[in-house]
């Protein structure tokens, strides 16, 4: 089976697939495990992982304060969680001949590394992206459309900073899927038959 990277939008459900997707072909799959393995791999501490995982912001504001006066983007925080996550997933794709791999913009670090499906999980119901948040999240019904909103934004963000390509575009993935109108199981079936191809 080819390696498989997901990204996904807030609330869609995307972890879901994912672990749907390991369970139906046996493929291992990475989420936080990559967190982990970075800082034991690279020595960063596990705090400052998750602290700018998937958070980059993006604003002027941001990147003077997280890269200092002397513009040394290599030491700041952001970059080096970027290159400890990176440098993990190429090494967990190699490791295990594959994987599934979520965000992180893993679709672009293993371009060229074999083959691959980019999927995209999105739903168009805010309703239900808002129930699946408030199972999952300590946020109240009053904030959780802002909460989604924001999320989103720190992932379109960060994937748009690192790999200059736009977060959810269709030319970017093999295949998208409203989890509105697509059950999570038939969204694992979809694309694991896509990867088999």
């Amino acid at each position: 089976m080819k390696t498989v990277t997901i990204d996904r939008t807030f609330g869609s459900g995307g972890r879901e697939v994912a672990e749907r997707l390991a369970k139906m072909t046996g493929v291992p799959f990475f989420d936080n495990e990559i967190i982990l393995k970075a800082a034991e791999n690279f020595g960063v501490d596990v705090g400052v992982l998750k602290n700018n995982d998937e958070h980059y912001v993006g604003s002027l504001i941001y990147n003077l304060s997280m890269f200092g006066a002397d513009g040394n983007f290599e030491a700041s925080p952001v970059y080096r969680t970027y290159f400890a996550v990176s440098e993990t997933v190429r090494r967990l794709r190699a490791e295990h001949d594959g994987g599934i791999f979520l965000g992180r913009c893993a679709d672009v670090i293993l371009d060229g590394e074999g083959p691959i499906v980019r999927a995209f999980i999105y739903s168009s119901s805010m309703e239900r992206r808002v129930a699946r948040t408030l199972k999952l999240e300590d946020v109240s019904e009053e904030k959780a459309e802002t909460f989604i909103q924001n999320k989103d934004k720190q992932r379109r963000n960060y994937y748009q900073f690192f790999t200059d390509n736009k977060w959810g575009a269709p030319t970017n993935y093999d295949i998208l899927l409203n989890t509105a109108t697509v059950d999570y199981d038939e969204c694992a079936r979809l694309i694991a038959e896509l990867a088999e191809n």
